[in-house]
């Protein structure tokens, strides 16, 4: 397993804003809002810890709508089978930027400071954002580099794929060493967490040049997706 530290995610106050309705950026129109906003932006890029893990499993098979592993293993559902068919390895990983983004939120609520609660999570869920889409070019990279095809990567319970494969991912992995449980609800702690899968191989996968937008189930309601659409476009080689 693979252990990575030295991330260099940082939060972007254009970029974020550019991905806000413009009813949020009227707000910071006041002086004393801009502030609070600029503040929270401090705080949360100081409180980042980014970290993640990852592995390569051999694929035995592809059976139905599950990745059989070699070790066994069954994984999948929904469209994981369909972007990740033809691939000779399933890399599992996952990523998170710490806990006290999430100490931030609560020392915010505790405080009635309920602008800054909502600055706080919004900020925090652009940042794990933000890590898994350089985690996913870090590994496109490595995995290119050998001379290997690189499929779309998935997320249980981001599309159809059901969130309980979250128990698979954590028993194959050893999240302990980046300070990553899963609780019995499915819900990663620290909560700004992800957990993904890709394919790898020699052939050509069932979908390798898309972004992970296109599978999941609020893509036509959220605002961030031309964002993360154009990062990814930007980070192929």
């Amino acid at each position: 397993m693979e252990i990575k530290r030295d991330w260099v995610t940082t939060l972007n106050e254009t970029q974020f804003l550019n991905a806000q309705p413009d009813s949020f950026v009227r707000l910071l129109d006041s002086p004393k809002m801009r502030d609070a906003f600029r503040q929270a932006v401090e705080e949360v890029n100081q409180a980042l810890e980014p970290r993640a893990c990852w592995d390569r499993f051999p694929i035995r098979e592809f059976r139905h709508d599950k990745v059989v592993l070699a070790n066994g293993m069954r994984i999948g559902g929904g469209p994981v089978v369909r972007v990740v068919g033809g691939a000779q390895e399933l890399v599992l990983a996952v990523c998170t930027i710490g806990a006290q983004p999430d100490a931030l939120i609560a020392a915010a609520r505790r405080a009635n400071q309920w602008f800054k609660v909502t600055l706080l999570h919004e900020l925090s869920a652009w940042a794990v954002g933000l890590l898994r889409q350089e985690l996913c070019q870090y590994l496109a990279h490595v995995l290119q580099a050998e001379g290997l095809r690189v499929s779309v990567p998935l997320s249980p319970g981001e599309s159809e794929w059901p969130v309980t494969d979250q128990k698979v991912i954590f028993s194959l992995l050893d999240t302990a060493s980046i300070g990553v449980s899963l609780n019995d609800s499915m819900m990663m702690q620290p909560i700004w967490s992800l957990s993904l899968a890709l394919g790898c191989g020699t052939q050509a996968m069932g979908v390798e040049d898309a972004s992970n937008c296109e599978f999941c189930t609020i893509k036509e309601r959220c605002r961030y997706r031309a964002h993360v659409a154009a990062q990814s476009a930007g980070g192929k080689e």
